[in-house]
C-alpha cells in the first residue's frame, strides 16, 4: 500500500510551527507495512488543500491530512473535503456528546465554535478523538481512502493506531524491513566505489540507501515482501557478505551517534576519558556528557582558549608553541598529553585550530589539528575545512571523536 501525507498550515509553513507530524507518521506507517511516497505541507487555502490532494490521490492509494479542524475561520480543511466529494455536514450526536464529556471533565463551557465541530460530512466515517474535540474523517473514494486528522500531535497519533487497525482489516499490508549497517572512516563515493559490484548483485528485493552524516555513514537495508522472516534472513545473508568487502570501515559498535559508541568503549574497556579543548570550545565534552552514564568514564576538561591557559594550566611547552605555533600537531598532540597528566585519564583528545575561514598568522582558515592520546601512544591529524563557523566546529568535534574510535579499536 502506497500513502501519501499532507500537511496542512499557514504556521508550518512560515516557520512558527515545526512538522513532527510528517516524521512520526512516515515511521509509524513504513514499520506497519505502508510505504510513504510524499509528504507535502501547504497552506490553509481551499484550492491549495483540493490540488494537492487530486495530486496524491493519482499516485496513492490512501492520503493522510493532518491540520485544518479547529473551530475558527481559518480552518477550512473539513468545509474542502466537503466540498470536494460534493457532500455536506450533519450533526454527529456522538461526536458532540464527546465533546460535552471533554469539556465536563474540564470544567469548561462548550460554545457554538466547539459546537461546530460536531458537524462532520454526511459520507465519512467518524474516528473517534480521545484527546481533544476535533473527530478525525475517514472517506474511502473510487477506491482510494483520505483520513482527515487534527494537527495536534498526540491528537494524531492517537487517531494513527485505530486508522492502522482498520487498515489491517481491510487490506493485507506487506511487510516492510529496515536494518541499518554503520561504517566510520569513510566518504560516501569511496564505499559505493569498493561494494559497487556486491551492490549490482543485491537481490530485487533488497534496496539499498547511503545515509551520511556527521558521526558516520550509515547503510539502511529496506525489503518488502509477504514473508518477514525470510525478508529478515535475506537482509541478514547481505550484510554477512558486505563485512568482508567493507573490512576496518565497519563499524564495530552499531551505533549511530560517536559520543555513544566512545562512551560504550570507555566501559568496555574500564578506561577513563578527558578533553583539551581550543577551537571547538568545550564542545565535545558537551558531547560527551550528553550520554547518560558519562560520569563513570569522563573524568574531566579544560577550555584552552588562549596561549596563557594552553602553557599555565595545561602545560604546554612555550617553545612548542613558539617553534610551531597554536595550530599544529605538535601542540595539540602535547595538549592531549597534558589532559591524561592533569585529569588521570588513560585517554584524552584535543583540538586547536581557526574554526573560522579567515587565514590568521600563516594558517589557513578552516585548518583544525587533533590529537588522541592513548596509554601507549599519541596520534594526531590535520583538518582543513572550508564551511562555516558552527559547521566546522561540529565537524572537527565529530572527526575527533571518530578518531578516538579508530584508534581504541586497533
Amino acid at each position: 500500500m502506497k500513502a501519501d501525507i499532507i500537511t496542512i498550515g499557514d504556521e508550518i509553513l512560515i516557520g512558527q510551527t515545526i512538522d513532527t507530524n510528517s516524521a512520526w507518521m512516515g515511521y509509524f506507517l513504513e514499520r506497519n507495512g505502508v510505504h510513504v511516497l510524499q509528504t507535502s505541507t501547504i497552506s490553509d487555502k481551499k484550492d491549495h488543500i483540493i490540488s494537492s490532494l487530486s495530486k496524491s490521490l493519482e499516485r496513492s492509494d490512501i492520503v493522510l491530512i493532518t491540520g485544518g479542524l479547529g473551530p475558527t475561520k481559518d480552518d477550512v480543511t473539513k468545509q474542502t473535503l466537503c466540498e470536494y466529494f460534493d457532500d455536506e455536514l450533519i450533526l454527529s450526536q456522538k461526536v458532540l456528546d464527546d465533546i460535552k464529556e471533554y469539556f465536563d471533565l474540564r470544567k469548561r463551557t462548550v460554545n457554538k465554535f466547539t459546537e461546530s465541530q460536531a458537524f462532520v460530512p454526511s459520507k465519512c466515517k467518524v474516528i473517534r478523538n480521545r484527546k481533544g474535540t476535533a473527530p478525525g474523517m475517514w472517506f474511502e473514494h473510487n477506491g482510494k481512502i483520505v483520513v482527515s486528522m487534527p494537527g495536534v500531535p498526540y491528537e494524531m497519533k492517537s487517531m494513527m493506531k485505530l486508522v492502522l487497525h482498520k487498515l489491517k482489516e481491510q487490506f493485507n499490508l506487506l511487510e516492510i524491513v529496515h536494518k541499518t549497517v554503520y561504517t566510520r572512516g569513510i566518504i560516501e563515493s569511496h564505499l559505493a566505489e569498493l561494494i559497487v559490484d556486491w551492490e549490482n548483485d543485491l537481490p530485487q528485493e533488497i534496496k539499498l540507501a547511503y545515509l551520511p552524516s556527521t558521526s558516520c555513514l550509515m547503510l539502511r537495508f529496506t525489503a518488502r515482501g509477504s514473508d518477514r522472516q525470510y525478508l529478515e534472513n535475506l537482509i541478514d545473508k547481505n550484510i554477512s557478505t558486505l563485512k568482508p568487502l567493507i573490512g576496518t570501515y565497519f563499524s564495530k559498535y552499531q551505533i549511530r551517534l560517536n559520543e555513544e559508541v566512545v562512551g560504550q568503549i570507555m566501559k568496555d574497556t574500564n578506561s577513563t576519558l578527558s578533553a583539551a579543548e581550543s577551537c571547538t570550545g568545550g564542545n565535545i565534552a558537551k558531547m560527551i556528557t550528553s550520554v547518560s552514564g558519562s560520569s563513570s568514564y569522563f573524568t574531566g576538561s579544560v577550555v584552552a582558549y588562549s596561549k596563557s591557559v594552553k602553557e599555565d594550566i595545561l602545560g604546554v611547552k612555550a617553545e612548542t608553541i613558539t617553534k610551531y605555533g597554536v595550530v599544529s600537531q605538535e601542540v595539540v598532540r602535547e595538549m592531549a598529553q597534558c589532559s591524561q597528566r592533569l585529569f588521570k585519564s588513560d585517554f584524552a583528545i584535543s583540538t586547536s585550530g581557526l574554526a573560522e575561514l579567515n587565514d590568521s598568522d600563516g594558517v589557513k582558515g578552516g585548518t583544525i589539528c587533533i590529537a588522541v592520546a592513548t596509554p601507549l601512544n599519541v596520534y594526531s591529524k590535520t583538518l582543513v575545512y572550508n564551511t562555516d563557523r558552527d559547521t566546522n566546529i561540529t565537524r572537527a568535534s565529530n572527526e575527533a571523536l571518530n578518531f578516538l574510535i579508530s584508534v581504541a579499536e586497533k
